[in-house]
């Protein structure tokens, strides 16, 4: 065999091996993709549960009861006295406001966990599809106002956790744009991770600042966060494949979003003033 043969034959051999090393990795991605959807329908499936017990609860007997106590409050100033007969009826009263608000907060915290199962069984969805080679979906007309307020539900526990502060500057009249819903959320999602990771828990100035608006023929978002910030050798290789700034990254999630956005004929950038100085991200659409 010739020296030619040979090195094809390695190649061929090469090649092999990097396909069944990847048809492996897809496996093993459909896999754990499989594992949380159970898990997802299983903690929906409580929440519902959840849900059901709370709307069982109705404070129209304690309401009663207050009402009872106050049409007889005459009768029971003369037995107890003027002050507890007044602060019996204002606990019941009291109680009866609390429940009530509680059953509220409960109802209003399991929709909004239910909205966030929804919104990740969409991203996996759509990463399925990726896996199995299928086609992405039709783009539809998209409000990425919306998406905005729908990444920050899904990211609330983490954003009170850290304690830090969001502000949403989001224009009126904001046009719709077409694309894929559940990848502009992947990009959203992972640019507000990134930026909540970049401040630091135990800082003084702990914010987050976005804006949407529209300007002349673009729709633009910015995200500024008040992290560490990066150096301009950090920014250059920012959406480079493979590269990460931490310890247990991939390095492939800026890159995955400058596809997305290019797919949606959009731009991304990240640029900083230093290390220290946070950092900005934005987003580009030609409307």
């Amino acid at each position: 065999m010739s020296s030619i043969e040979q090195k094809l034959e390695q190649d061929l051999q090469q090649a092999l091996l990097e396909r069944s090393i990847a048809m492996q990795k897809f496996q093993i991605t459909a896999g754990v993709l499989h594992d949380i959807g159970n898990a997802l329908v299983g903690l929906g499936s409580y929440l519902n549960r959840i849900r059901r017990s709370i709307e069982q609860f109705k404070p129209d007997n304690l309401q009663n009861l207050a009402g009872f106590f106050a049409a007889q409050q005459t009768a029971m100033i003369a037995t107890l006295g003027p002050a507890k007969a007044d602060a019996l009826v204002s606990m019941l009263n009291n109680i009866v406001a609390g429940q009530t608000a509680h059953r509220d907060e409960m109802i209003h915290a399991v929709t909004e966990q239910t909205n966030i199962i929804s919104h990740i069984q969409e991203i996996l969805h759509i990463q399925r599809q990726y896996v199995n080679g299928q086609d992405m979906p039709e783009d539809k007309p998209v409000g990425l106002g919306g998406i905005i307020n729908d990444c920050l539900s899904m990211q609330s526990a983490s954003i009170e956790k850290r304690g830090i502060t969001i502000t949403r500057d989001i224009s009126g009249g904001i046009p719709l744009i077409k694309g894929d819903r559940t990848r502009l959320m992947q990009v959203v999602l992972n640019l507000l991770k990134n930026s909540m990771e970049a401040i630091d828990i135990t800082g003084r100035e702990k914010s987050i600042s976005i804006r949407l608006f529209v300007q002349e023929d673009l729709l633009t978002l910015q995200i500024q966060d008040s992290g560490s910030g990066f150096d301009e050798a950090t920014g250059q290789q920012l959406f480079s494949r493979g590269f990460t700034t931490k310890s247990a990254g991939t390095g492939l999630g800026l890159n995955n979003c400058r596809t997305i956005i290019e797919n949606h004929s959009g731009t991304i950038a990240i640029s900083s003033e230093g290390p220290g100085k946070g950092a900005l991200a934005v987003l580009n659409f030609k409307l």
